[in-house]
């Protein structure tokens, strides 16, 4: 039972609402909440004002959304395919585009641009430079995007953007945004950005927003504390988050695995690239940051977009935190690895037997739940007769777990006899934060995706989402915990064409101690984790601030 908790470690047209615990103070600036409800129809083709729109047009598939940074664009535009819609950004500024200028004709619709439009847009070939809106009036095809702002600190706030990508169920796209702001509703010129992709049985607020806290500040979330920093910080829950804990029927997850996750996103990096261009950051690509099983969809995705024009992409940099795409292939990995292909053969045999969901957040959650309200009452769950509640959710943490790397745990315990695995307390994380954090875990992850990261790792079976790892030329930067998948994770970056590797693991323990060694979980729970993780990741952000194309 124990191993089975461990399968895996790993349009806007709804007015802004302020979610704050007070009123702000001075007036607020949502003008950008606006242009976004006039604007947005759909995740879509990001054109910075240094790109080019016919290259967008070029590579865009029929029915497509290109938003195009404000700027004068000197080039001839033919739109020849039906359905494309191309869309001029404004910023807070009141600059526009323009397209053409002298001997240039402007933006022209061919005869095979059926439904085509032109949105919000100035052409300079026209002989009143007139500004072009053919949708003006129209909300036909518009998606829909829900905006609330949560003010925690002075002077930094959480927004939550929700967008439905299709009426198929829990196609969501649900965006988190932490960011400084130097008034209410106006965010500041950042130093960097980054796009949080959260792992197995987690979501965006329980690892990289509150981690165990009722209120988030610099010293207790990664994301707050970055955001302190002058980072923009985004995040996205998958969608399987959303996924009420009373279901019973998960029929509808049978497809569910790790190239879904990836399609959400890449269109929730879309959707915060236009945000950030209408509220003064600018349009250009993201670093984009998978924690555990989220490395899986980050290197996925940054796969995919090596067989697309570079007009596409939206990832300028990823961020692998604690987790392993491949194992070296020499001696003692050799064992690890047939131990990742039983474990993935067995998910396989009940996928293929109608078992499509995993509710291990449903356990965690119950065992968070009663350490911290009856932590000295005997624990109901049967894997834990004998012990207390507080006494079952710390031997979760702080045991080695199944199916992983040795010594890989959660959060490092404290043990009174190192031969009585029951540990009395926890090293770097306080037991209340790691009760709190299991206690707010989704109920219900698709099995698919368990499944398919354990065939990645193991390499017998074939996943799609690995196919081009060998392409990927963007910068990467490892993070590793010696508790957790730690060195073993540094092989994984030498398999790709990257010319800008950074492998750093936080260890301080010998390597005989790795069960005392800072954690899986201990990343973004632990007290200092903001010195030994938190600061390395800032000054990466910061140093590759630059959107460069490789």
């Amino acid at each position: 039972m124990m191993a089975a908790l461990f399968l895996f470690a790993a349009g806007c047209n709804d007015p802004i609402s302020d979610s704050s615990p007070g009123p702000d103070v001075g007036g607020g600036d949502d003008d950008w909440v606006a242009a976004l409800d006039e604007l947005f129809y759909d995740a879509g083709i990001i054109v910075p004002k240094d790109g080019s729109i016919q290259d967008a047009v070029d590579a865009a598939e029929p029915g497509s959304v290109i938003y195009v940074e404000p700027g004068q664009y000197h080039e001839d535009v033919s739109i020849n395919k039906p359905g494309i819609r191309l869309v001029g950004l404004t910023d807070g500024e009141g600059n526009r585009v323009i397209i053409g200028g002298p001997g240039k004709g402007g933006v022209n619709l061919t005869a095979d641009a059926a439904d085509s439009e032109i949105i919000n847009i100035q052409d300079d070939s026209s002989t009143q430079n007139d500004l072009r809106n053919d949708a003006a009036g129209r909300k036909g095809g518009k998606k829909t995007c829900k905006v609330s702002r949560k003010k925690v600190t002075s002077e930094i706030a959480h927004y939550v953007f929700e967008v439905r990508l299709s009426d198929r169920p829990y196609d969501i796209v649900r965006l988190h945004r932490v960011v400084k702001e130097d008034r209410p509703n106006r965010p500041v010129r950042t130093r960097g950005a980054v796009f949080m992709l959260h792992g197995a049985s987690l979501n965006f607020e329980s690892v990289f927003l509150y981690a165990g806290t009722d209120s988030p500040e610099p010293k207790t979330s990664i994301s707050y504390y970055l955001a302190s920093k002058d980072i923009d910080v985004w995040g996205l829950d998958f969608a399987w988050t959303l996924v009420p804990r009373e279901t019973t029927d998960f029929s509808f997850m049978q497809d569910w695995g790790v190239e879904r996750d990836a399609d959400h996103a890449l269109a929730g990096l879309s959707i915060a690239r236009l945000i950030r261009g209408l509220t003064g950051q600018g349009v250009g690509r993201l670093n984009l940051l998978g924690y555990s099983y989220g490395t899986g969809v980050v290197y996925g995705a940054a796969g995919r977009e090596t067989q697309q024009h570079p007009i596409l992409r939206h990832i300028k940099g990823i961020i692998a935190l604690d987790q392993l795409m491949k194992f070296e292939p020499c001696g003692e990995t050799t064992e690890l690895r047939t131990a990742v292909c039983a474990t993935a053969a067995n998910l396989k045999a009940q996928l293929e037997a109608g078992t499509y969901h995993a509710s291990q957040g449903v356990l965690l959650a119950t065992l968070g739940g009663l350490a911290a309200s009856d932590p000295e009452g005997p624990s109901p769950l049967p894997p834990f007769a004998g012990f207390t509640n507080y006494q079952a959710a710390l031997l979760v943490g702080a045991s080695e777990a199944a199916g992983n790397v040795p010594g890989w745990h959660f959060v490092s315990g404290k043990f009174d006899d190192p031969n009585v695995p029951i540990p009395r307390g926890l090293l770097y994380t306080q037991p209340a934060r790691w009760f709190k954090a299991i206690g707010s875990l989704p109920p219900h992850q698709p099995l698919r995706t368990t499944y398919e990261m354990r065939a990645c790792v193991c390499d017998e079976e074939d996943v799609t989402f690995d196919d081009y790892l060998s392409e990927i030329k963007v910068p990467i930067l490892y993070l590793g915990a010696g508790g957790g998948f730690g060195t073993y994770g540094h092989y994984s970056a030498s398999l790709t064409s990257s010319l800008d590797i950074t492998n750093y693991t936080v260890s301080i323990q010998p390597p005989d101690k790795r069960m005392l060694d800072f954690g899986h979980g201990d990343i973004t729970l632990a007290d200092n984790a903001p010195h030994l993780m938190w600061e390395p990741l800032r000054k990466w952000l910061a140093s590759h601030n630059r959107d460069v194309f490789f």
